[in-house]
Order: structure tokens, then C-alpha cells, then sequence
């Protein structure tokens, strides 16, 4: 399986919409996290995050079809990046495109020394694709609501 990884450009807006939307939707209607979810973005949200200064946006094309996004912001004084909203269609989900795309999107950023991201820690099967890719829980929590908790993981 051959994943591409591409920059976002504006017109993919409606595009990676949807598949934010589709993809955060089990999340949302499992934990209810009204305001931390991605599914609960506007589109006008979701493009002036993909398009602030210092974010790229990328997104995963299988066979022609693009199957997932992501948001990445370089902090180029700290060689950092933080990892945000990534999501792939649920259809697609389990069989390593996530995994191929963050490993790509790293090699595209040679000089980011750490990288961040957060996660919900209920949901083992992200948790466990992070800490596959070598990412580790750097001991910050989140509490969002009775149900879900975020994790932060960072990756030397």
C-alpha cells in the first residue's frame, strides 16, 4: 500500500472537512466533548486552522482517493512540530495509513527535533499507534468530562 502525502491547498477545504467530520463523528457521539472534538468545528474553523501561520496541512491519498488529514504547526525557534486533528476515514481506519503518513510528514521536516500530540487515552488503538511511532506519555493529563481523558505523548 503506497500512501502519498500532499500539502493541503484551500480548495481542499470541503474535502478535508468531510473527512474531519466523518472521521470524528464516532469520537464525538461516544464521549461527548462538545468543546474539544473536531467533528464540532465549522468549516471556517477548520480552514483558518489549516491556513494560520505556521501550520501545514497535509493529506493522505490512497489510490487516488484522499483517505485522511492532518495539521502540523512548526515551531521553528524551538525545532518543534505539534501534531493536530489528524483523522482517516473510518473505512480506512486500521491499516497503517496513519502510520505511513506521520512517518512521511517527519522525514518532510528534518530540522523539528521534538514533536507533540495529544490523544484520548480510552482509545488504546491511538495510543498504541503513537507509541509504536515512538512517541511516550510525557505525564500530562487533560480531564475533558467522566468519560474521556486526554494524553500527551512527545517524540525526541
Amino acid at each position: 500500500m503506497e500512501i502519498e502525502v500532499i500539502c493541503f491547498r484551500e480548495c481542499d477545504i470541503d474535502t478535508v472537512f468531510e473527512i474531519q467530520r466523518t472521521a470524528y463523528k464516532p469520537l464525538y457521539e461516544k464521549y461527548h466533548d462538545d468543546s474539544s472534538n473536531p467533528y464540532m468545528e465549522t468549516k471556517e474553523t477548520v480552514f483558518r486552522k489549516y491556513t494560520r501561520e505556521g501550520t501545514t496541512g497535509y493529506l493522505f491519498i490512497l489510490d487516488g482517493t484522499t483517505v485522511g488529514a492532518v495539521r502540523i504547526n512548526i515551531d521553528d525557534v524551538n525545532k518543534s512540530g505539534r501534531v493536530s486533528a489528524l483523522c482517516v476515514l473510518p473505512q480506512y481506519q486500521g491499516k497503517g495509513i496513519a502510520q505511513k503518513a506521520l512517518l512521511e510528514i517527519e522525514r518532510l521536516h528534518p530540522n523539528v527535533e521534538r514533536w507533540f500530540l495529544d490523544t484520548i487515552l480510552e482509545e488504546e488503538g491511538n495510543c498504541h499507534l503513537y507509541e509504536k511511532l515512538g512517541y511516550k506519555k510525557n505525564g500530562k493529563i487533560e480531564i475533558i468530562n467522566e468519560k474521556m481523558t486526554l494524553v500527551f505523548y512527545e517524540k525526541k
